[in-house]
C-alpha cells in the first residue's frame, strides 16, 4: 500500500520549475545547476507516483474481480452532470435520502482518492467489481467539476452530521488534489496521469481555478471547512501558492504585454498547447474568465497579482465585440444593438483574432467555415466576461492601478 501522507510530505517540498534565462551560450551557474537537478527529481518523483497510483486502482479493481471470478468491470450508469445536486441545506444530510447519496459518493471515491466524471453517483452504492466510472480514461479526474464537487459537498455533509467517514474521505480527497499538482503548480486534467492533452495544465471548464478556490476555501477553514487541521489548511496553503506562480508564469505576452490565458499550457514548458484537433493554441476568453474571477477574491493579493488582473481585464475591454450576438450553430454574429457585449472563445495569439476550429485540425478566422456538426456542438462565443468585468469595477477601486 502507498503512504500518502510521505507522498504529501514528498512534493509539497518540491521545488518549482522557473525556466532558464540565462544566454544558452554561457555555462550554467552552480544554482541553476543545482535548481536544474532538483526540478528534474521532483518531476521524476512526481511520474513515479502517478504510476504508483494508477497501479494501486487496477490492482484495488482487479482484486475484486478476481475474487468474483469475473474478467471486465460492470459499468455504473452515466449521466451528464453527477446525478445529486451539489447546493442543500444542512438538514439534507440528515434525511434518509442524503445519507443514501452520501453513501453513494463516498462508495465512488477510488483508492488513489478522487472520483469520475458523468458518473450518476444518487442512483446506487457502487458494488464490488464494479468500475469507479464509466469512461476509463477519467477516472479519476477533475475534469468538469468532478472530484472538486464530492469534496464540497463531504465538507458540508461532515459539518452538519459529524460523521467522520465524511471527515476522513475528504482528507483522503484533498491530499490527492495537492499529490496530483505538478511540481510547477499547475494541475493536468486527469490523475494519475493518462497521457496525450489530458497531461496538459488544465484551464479548460474552470479546472484550475476549481481546484484552487477549493484549496483557498480550506485554507482559510471557515464555514463547512472549519472542522479540517491545521496541517491541512497550510498544506492548502502551500499548495495555493505554488498554483498561483503557476497561473502568474502562463499569463501569457504577447507583443509585450499581458493578456489572459490559454485553455491549456504545456506542463514543462508552460506555453499554450493544443488540446482536441478544434481546440487549438490561443488565447481563451471562456477559461480565463473563471481564473480572473478567482483571483479577484484573493485576500491580500500580491503586487504581481494585481498587475495580472489588470492586464486581463484590459485584454477583456479591448477585444469585446458589441452590437452583435451568435445563436449556437450559426454561420455569423447577427446584429443586435440591444446585446451585451459578446467576445469569441479563442483568439490568435499576437493579433487578437478570434480563431475557430474543426475536427479535421483546420483553423479559420470565421465561424462560418466550420462544419456545421461542430458549430452546432461547440460554444465558440460567449458573454460570461460581461459578469467578471462588473466585479473587476469594483475590485479596482480597491486596488487601483
Amino acid at each position: 500500500m502507498f503512504n500518502k501522507t510521505s507522498l504529501l510530505i514528498a512534493l509539497l517540498g518540491s521545488c518549482l520549475i522557473a525556466p532558464l534565462q540565462a544566454d544558452t551560450s554561457t555555462s550554467l551557474t552552480a544554482t541553476q545547476t543545482q535548481q536544474t537537478a532538483s526540478d528534474e527529481a521532483a518531476w521524476k518523483t512526481y511520474l513515479a507516483t502517478s504510476k504508483k497510483l494508477r497501479k494501486a486502482d487496477q490492482d484495488f479493481l482487479n482484486a475484486e474481480l478476481k475474487t468474483l471470478g469475473k474478467k471486465e468491470p460492470e459499468l455504473p450508469e452515466y449521466t451528464k452532470e453527477f446525478g445529486f445536486e451539489v447546493k442543500q441545506a444542512p438538514d439534507w444530510f440528515k434525511s434518509t435520502e442524503g445519507k443514501r447519496v452520501m453513501d453513494v459518493i463516498l462508495s465512488f471515491q477510488t483508492p488513489s482518492g478522487g472520483w469520475s466524471k458523468r458518473t450518476d453517483m444518487s442512483k446506487a452504492v457502487r458494488k464490488p467489481g464494479q468500475a469507479f466510472g464509466v469512461e476509463a480514461g477519467y477516472i479519476p479526474t477533475f475534469d468538469n467539476g468532478a472530484t472538486s464537487t464530492q469534496l464540497q459537498l463531504l465538507a458540508q455533509a461532515y459539518q452538519a452530521t459529524g460523521d467522520a467517514r465524511y471527515a476522513a474521505a475528504f482528507s483522503k480527497g484533498l491530499a490527492f488534489i495537492i499529490t496530483a499538482q505538478y511540481p510547477n503548480g499547475g494541475w493536468p486534467q486527469n490523475y494519475p496521469l493518462v497521457g496525450k492533452y489530458h497531461d496538459h495544465i488544465t484551464y479548460n471548464d474552470a479546472l484550475m481555478s476549481d481546484l484552487m478556490a477549493m484549496l483557498h476555501k480550506v485554507a482559510k477553514a471557515k464555514n463547512e471547512f472549519a472542522f479540517v487541521t491545521k496541517e491541512q489548511q497550510q498544506a492548502a496553503q502551500a499548495s495555493l501558492t505554488r498554483a498561483l506562480d503557476c497561473v502568474l508564469k502562463t499569463q501569457v505576452i504577447a507583443n509585450g504585454k499581458l493578456t489572459i490565458w490559454g485553455a491549456q499550457h504545456d506542463a514543462k514548458t508552460l506555453k499554450p498547447a493544443q488540446a482536441r484537433a478544434y481546440e487549438m493554441v490561443s488565447l481563451s476568453s471562456s477559461e480565463s474568465v473563471w481564473m480572473l474571477d478567482l483571483l479577484m477574491d484573493l485576500d491580500k493579493p500580491s503586487a504581481d497579482i494585481i498587475k495580472s488582473v489588470h492586464a486581463a481585464a484590459a485584454w477583456y475591454e479591448q477585444t469585446q465585440i458589441l452590437g452583435k450576438v451568435w445563436e449556437r450553430g450559426a454561420a455569423t454574429l447577427t446584429d443586435d444593438v440591444k446585446a451585451p457585449p459578446v467576445w469569441a472563445r479563442f483568439y490568435e495569439i499576437g493579433t487578437n483574432k478570434p480563431v475557430f476550429g474543426d475536427r479535421d485540425g483546420s483553423i479559420f478566422y470565421e465561424v462560418g467555415k466550420v462544419s456545421e456538426e461542430r458549430r452546432a456542438g461547440y460554444a465558440w462565443y460567449t458573454t460570461a466576461p460581461n459578469k467578471v468585468l462588473k466585479k473587476y469595477a469594483k475590485w479596482s477601486k480597491t486596488y487601483p492601478r
